[in-house]
């Protein structure tokens, strides 16, 4: 494993060559024809990188880097108030190889907005709500810095040849096409091609991150804009050809020398796919930034929101743009974008649907459970042309209008006291009706409604209750509507998918599905997940609103998740 090392350039373009050496020239494009002509000055100082050696241009702006043979990725980092309209990286092949940079100057002022999107998962059939993402970006009533789309770019290369994930790479990139600002990529943990293919050696040229590289670039790198440093990190390796969630030693080793060519009060945005905290790796990421102005660190790969504190900042795990075809583990609140804006002193962020005109975002009730009474309810939606003008929140009977409209950082906030009536156990939407530009928007939410009372319901037939337990090791029972429908034994492997038969006569309006952890030979209990947790009833299938499945930690005392499912939905 090569270490990075900065290496001081002070050379003309007259230098030797040899395999495994870039030489190129970081200029700015005062012709806008992308090569270099006479009298084009040079960018001295930029930092240029194969993803593991760093260094700087000379005066005129030529650089010289040696690489390893084999293709490489060479990309350089632009300096504040310059950007690179062709790219900021470059493919080239094995042997001596030549790479210029045209840059440009741009003025970039603070505060800034970009967008982030993330979970994509692209696939055959999705082109219709991928076009509203884009025209989403798009048409935003602020003008965008830069989009960054933090992995999982499609819906999966790891069981894909080489030839399967190229297709679907093409047909991320032409679903992408037409967005118009500029667009950077970070791999997630789907496009590592053939990851999961015993059959294709890892010598077959694409095979693991080989074909990313080669369609969408590096997979750690800078780049600066107003004079902010975002930092694009990998949160993928490989362990004897097998793919985990952890850092990659060469993308650590990287960002170590690329920090130490950051002086310490520039700010810095860290961007992943895997969240940084949690890693295994999480310490040693921190103790390479003890001391940096960590502005804020954007992930994805959970397709929920999330929020954590990373190297003495936010983190903030972002939704999923792909939630209306690949699924969400907590809805149905506004998670498709995520509109960032970069401030002189932090940042500010709220979060867009590239479905809905106002999206919005449920604070309160909680999403778990609403009692009967009298509740408290607060959302959130983004209005950036403060087009609403009046708002009603209702649920059931029960409708009220909100008093006053106001604003929490970029979103429009309301507010109201909602008495509610006596309803039946089961789910029941929220409904928030905006009052904006032609016809009322209407936003409605399901809620989990438990009054303990049960309406009355006759099943007409039999459910099946399908599930995949995961790391299971102890006997775990699951039970519905307090009947014990099946004992889950380890010994019949650490993954389980289920498909139980559930009586009709255990079945009423409001289901409730329990996961009971079991105990372990310590004393302790099992700490099991039930994922992707359905009853199928009638021909259709039922999912909890809120959650696709539970998981058990380990504790002291037996742990229960609860799902619930309202036939009548």
């Amino acid at each position: 494993m090569r270490r990075c090392v900065l290496v001081a350039v002070t050379l003309s373009m007259a230098c030797g060559c040899w395999a495994g050496m870039v030489t190129g020239r970081v200029f700015f494009d005062t012709n806008g024809d992308g090569a270099y002509q006479a009298g084009e000055a040079g960018v001295p100082g930029a930092l240029v990188s194969d993803g593991a050696t760093l260094v700087r241009t000379a005066a005129d702006g030529a650089y010289r880097i040696e690489t390893p043979d084999g293709d490489q990725v060479v990309f350089v980092e632009n300096p504040a108030g310059t950007w690179a309209p062709q790219g900021f990286y470059r493919n080239v092949k094995v042997g001596p190889a030549e790479a210029d940079f045209p840059l440009v100057s741009q003025e970039q002022k603070t505060p800034f907005h970009f967008v982030q999107g993330t979970d994509l998962h692209i696939r055959a059939g999705v082109e219709p709500q991928m076009a509203q993402y884009v025209a989403a970006i798009n048409e935003l009533a602020v003008p965008l810095a830069f989009v960054v789309h933090t992995g999982d770019l499609v819906a999966d290369t790891n069981g894909s040849d080489v030839n399967e994930a190229r297709r679907q790479f093409d047909l991320y990139k032409q679903m992408v096409a037409s967005l118009k600002p500029p667009l950077f990529h970070l791999p997630g943990n789907h496009e590592h091609v053939a990851a999961y293919r015993n059959d294709i050696p890892p010598t077959t040229p694409g095979w693991g991150k080989g074909l990313y590289r080669e369609v969408f670039g590096p997979t750690h790198y800078a780049f600066n804009y107003a004079g902010v440093h975002f930092v694009a990190l990998d949160g993928s390796r490989f362990v004897a050809n097998k793919l985990v969630w952890d850092m990659p030693t060469e993308c650590l080793e990287w960002l170590k020398a690329y920090l130490a060519q950051v002086p310490a009060e520039e700010p810095l945005v860290l961007l992943i796919h895997e969240p940084f905290t949690t890693l295994p790796g999480k310490a040693e990421v921190e103790e390479a930034l003890e001391g940096r102005k960590v502005l804020l660190s954007l992930s994805g790969h959970g397709h929920a929101i999330a929020r954590w504190t990373f190297a003495g900042a936010p983190e903030i795990m972002a939704g999923a743009t792909s939630y209306a075809w690949h699924g969400v583990n907590f809805g149905p609140n506004a998670l498709g974008y995520h509109l960032v804006k970069i401030t002189g002193d932090g940042f500010d962020s709220a979060f867009g649907d590239w479905a809905e005109k106002y999206p919005v975002t449920v604070l309160t009730p909680g999403r778990m459970t609403m009692p009967s009474g009298t509740i408290r309810t607060e959302a959130l939606f983004l209005d950036l042309k403060n087009e609403v003008k009046s708002a009603e929140i209702g649920m059931g009977s029960t409708q009220v209008k909100v008093p006053d409209i106001g604003t929490q950082g970029m979103y429009r906030k309301i507010a109201a006291e909602l008495t509610l009536p006596p309803l039946p156990d089961g789910v029941h939407d929220l409904v928030i009706t905006l009052h904006g530009e032609g016809e009322p928007f209407v936003e409605r939410q399901p809620f989990v409604v438990l009054t303990g009372q049960q309406e009355a319901f006759t099943a007409k037939g039999p459910a099946k209750l399908r599930t995949t337990v995961r790391s299971l090791q102890a006997p775990c029972v699951i039970k519905v509507n307090g009947r014990e429908l099946v004992k889950l034994d380890p010994a019949a492997g650490e993954v389980q998918k289920l498909d139980v038969e559930v009586p009709s006569d255990a079945l009423r309006r409001l289901n409730v599905v329990e996961v009971v952890s079991g105990p372990l030979a310590d004393g302790t209990f099992d700490d099991c997940y039930a994922d992707f947790l359905t009853l199928l009833y009638r021909g259709k299938t039922y999912r909890d609103c809120r959650i696709n499945g539970v998981g058990l930690k380990k504790a002291a005392e037996a742990q229960t998740g609860t799902m619930y499912f309202d036939l009548t939905r």
